[in-house]
């Protein structure tokens, strides 16, 4: 197979991209892959860092505010085209498969206007832009969350199965992820983290609760980003051995192992993270994110009754008291972990990949 992927701008795109390659590799080794992806963005690192090539095009996000400011969006999209068109007619995939972002647009259009066989993965359950614009024109949408349908231009297209999770993440006993850490593994374990960039709102209540959090003996591993992690490491590192002020964790995996509680954003790799390691979650929506879809997203998990939700305005007001509800109470934790669960699927990446074969044949 010749496969041209493209995703991009957050980890959300990137990662799924990176497990379907994977999964391809995996199954037929000879096959020839090629990213796609946006000049100055998370891929131009993280895809090479995967041991996959990847040629860049310069596209930007549309303006939603201001729809005359996008004279640079129209520019770049138009020179995006011929750019892709170029890189197909000297590549020629058999199939290019889009995971979401902007640079996504190009490419697949691209495809879709050369009557290349595409595919999209959507991971979110409110579909970005790119996603709605081109499920009537693909050969085939994979959705993660049923709902999604009803936003797409087609259903005759459209097949359900989760979001593929990067394959690199363990899962560990929490008494050595405590160890890890440095902490008491028979004591509840309390784990926040925003993002590589930190959340301030919810950096800002873990800061006025640590008190509280200390006293009740509960662990805390809490990664503040790289913007808050000198104040709150000033204030609050050695203060409480129970207490672990980290810049960034890149060994996610033993966070995730050592924790009872998550309170995190709802960006759908977070959240399908917590499914694989059935983590109880907090999920604490960026109000910012485009068109809602973090606040969808823990929606979807609200109506299956696997994660709580605190919307970020309310967040100071119940944070602890919800911290504390959940903490301490054997059946609501018991009850996110079984449903969050059932959210994941270990063979998504084969089902996606055998769904690029049959639309190839």
């Amino acid at each position: 197979m010749r496969v041209i992927m493209t995703g991009g701008g957050t980890g959300g795109h990137i990662f799924p991209a990176i497990a379907i390659a994977d999964e391809i590799m995996k199954n037929e080794s000879t096959s020839k892959i090629l990213f796609i992806g946006a000049q100055g963005r998370m891929e131009e690192k993280v895809v090479p860092e995967n041991n996959y090539e990847i040629k860049l095009i310069e596209v930007t996000g549309f303006n939603r505010k201001n729809i005359f400011n996008n004279i640079t969006f129209i520019k770049n999209y138009l020179n995006s085209l011929g750019k892709c068109k170029k890189i197909m007619s000297e590549f020629k995939p058999d199939v290019v498969v889009g995971t979401g972002g902007y640079v996504s647009g190009p490419v697949v259009s691209s495809a879709v206007k050369k009557g290349i066989p595409t595919l999209i993965q959507e991971g979110n359950s409110f579909p970005g832009k790119v996603t709605k614009h081109l499920s009537g024109k693909v050969s085939r949408v994979v959705v993660n969350f049923k709902e999604t349908e009803k936003f797409l231009k087609r259903v005759d297209n459209v097949v359900e199965i989760s979001y593929p999770v990067r394959n690199k993440l363990k899962l560990y006993s929490k008494e050595e992820a405590c160890r890890f850490f440095g902490l008491d593994h028979k004591l509840k374990t309390l784990f926040v983290f925003g993002g590589s960039q930190g959340a301030k709102a919810i950096n800002e209540c873990v800061k006025v609760s640590i008190k509280q959090i200390t006293e009740n003996n509960i662990n805390l591993i809490w990664q503040t980003g790289k913007s808050s992690y000198r104040e709150y490491t000033e204030m609050f590192s050695g203060v409480h051995k129970n207490v672990k002020v980290l810049e960034f964790i890149k060994e996610m995996d033993y966070a995730y192992s050592a924790s009872d509680v998550v309170v995190c954003r709802a960006g759908i790799s977070s959240i399908m993270e917590l499914s694989l390691f059935r983590k109880p979650a907090i999920l604490v929506p960026l109000p910012t994110a485009a068109e809602n879809h973090q606040e969808k997203n823990a929606f979807s998990l609200l109506k299956r009754d696997a994660a709580i939700m605190i919307k970020e305005d309310i967040l100071s007001n119940c944070f602890m008291n919800k911290v504390n509800e959940v903490i301490n109470s054997d059946t609501i934790l018991n009850n996110l972990s079984l449903n969050i669960s059932k959210i994941y699927d270990k063979d998504a990446p084969l089902k996606i990949f055998n769904e690029i074969k049959n639309i190839i044949n």
